[in-house]
């Protein structure tokens, strides 16, 4: 029997959280089918992919629009080399990562008569106020022609009840990387630790601030990632005063390594889709806090029993919290287990299974 050849399209396969999710999928899937994933810009793959998986880059880069015309002709570009890699690769189905992917990757499989999954990785409710008035009316035009949507929370999947029919959507979350180990060997340290893109979503001024407030002796904030706040953040840090205790180390490729040696995880974002982080954290046993922001933390902390839960911009809760956890050392440990012990279900096998029943659904 002929594998199927399931294509991925996304931006990029640099460092993300779809990115990640995207490598995982691929590599599970790769042993069963052929697999292929497809980008819009042919910038360096951050995540170890299997070797029999092929990566096809639609461009180069792509230099924002200067006009109207210029978006549709970049567009329709994308569109035209999207399908050209389907009818290449033979594809049998086409998932697609993120809202541009989505849509573009829904026409060309329109054109190719190939079957669509397309999968939403943020909060629509909060994006919107970002997203162009034309990518918003594209998305209600051409979401509702996909064969399913998968989303990763039900607060999400509200938002789409409203144009896509209920039993096209599907809530699969996001497995947590099978590369990542537990090493109970690894001494922890009086680490806080934060891990997310350096943007305003994230909101990591707010946990400098409240770490500057404490100023907890013997202890280290370390925030990891990259992005546009980089610069406000180091000003911070140097205003603050508290440079030898607060870092900033930029992205780092074998993150386990800190989630298993920190002791504190702290979340600060003022909105997510599916926070990968803050699972992450959990898995390796941290004592976790995180904003109560709309939408994914309240569906992975049960409120002082798996975590804490704080309101998004309060830098006094927070503050409260940090210095509990950081004054009782058992809180911590009983915090930490009960968390790790909560993320069995997002297993990698128990998700890869529930997109193989989708894929399986679509001819």
């Amino acid at each position: 029997m002929r594998k199927r050849t399931i294509a991925f399209v996304i931006n990029s396969l640099t460092s993300g959280g779809a990115e990640r999710v995207v490598s995982i999928l691929a590599n599970s899937l790769v042993s069963r089918h052929n697999v292929i994933i497809i980008t819009f810009i042919s910038a360096p793959i951050f995540y170890d992919l299997h070797k029999e998986i092929k990566v096809e880059h639609c461009t180069h880069e792509i230099k924002p629009s200067k006009n109207p015309f210029q978006a549709v002709v970049t567009n329709f570009s994308l569109v035209k080399r999207i399908g050209f890699f389907f009818s290449e690769n033979k594809v049998d189905v086409c998932i697609g990562f993120m809202t541009t992917a989505n849509i573009l990757s829904v026409i060309a499989s329109k054109i190719q008569r190939i079957p669509i999954i397309i999968s939403e990785r943020n909060n629509p409710y909060l994006e919107d106020r970002t997203t162009p008035i034309l990518w918003k009316k594209l998305r209600g035009l051409v979401y509702p022609k996909a064969n399913y949507l998968v989303v990763q929370t039900e607060g999400i999947k509200s938002f789409y009840k409203n144009f896509i029919e209920q039993k096209r959507l599907k809530i699969i979350p996001n497995p947590i990387n099978p590369q990542f180990k537990n090493k109970p060997e690894i001494e922890r340290e009086n680490v806080i630790l934060n891990v997310g893109r350096l943007s305003e979503q994230k909101a990591q001024h707010i946990l400098i601030e409240a770490f500057a407030n404490i100023k907890p002796k013997g202890w280290k904030l370390y925030i990891v990632g990259s992005g546009e706040k980089k610069e406000d953040l180091d000003l911070l840090v140097r205003d603050s005063d508290m440079s030898n205790q607060i870092e900033l180390l930029g992205t780092v490729k074998n993150v386990d390594k800190l989630y298993s040696s920190s002791k504190i995880f702290a979340f600060t974002s003022i909105y997510e889709g599916f926070p990968n982080a803050l699972l992450e954290a959990m898995y390796f046993g941290l004592a976790c806090i995180s904003t109560d922001c709309p939408t994914g933390p309240s569906e992975l902390i049960q409120n002082d029993k798996t975590g804490y839960l704080v309101p998004v911009n309060d830098v006094k809760a927070l503050e409260d919290r940090l210095e509990f956890l950081i004054n009782n050392e058992k809180e911590i440990e009983r915090i930490g287990n009960a968390a790790k012990d909560s993320t069995k279900i997002y297993d990698v096998d128990s998700v890869v299974s529930k997109w193989e029943n989708l894929i399986s659904l679509v001819q």
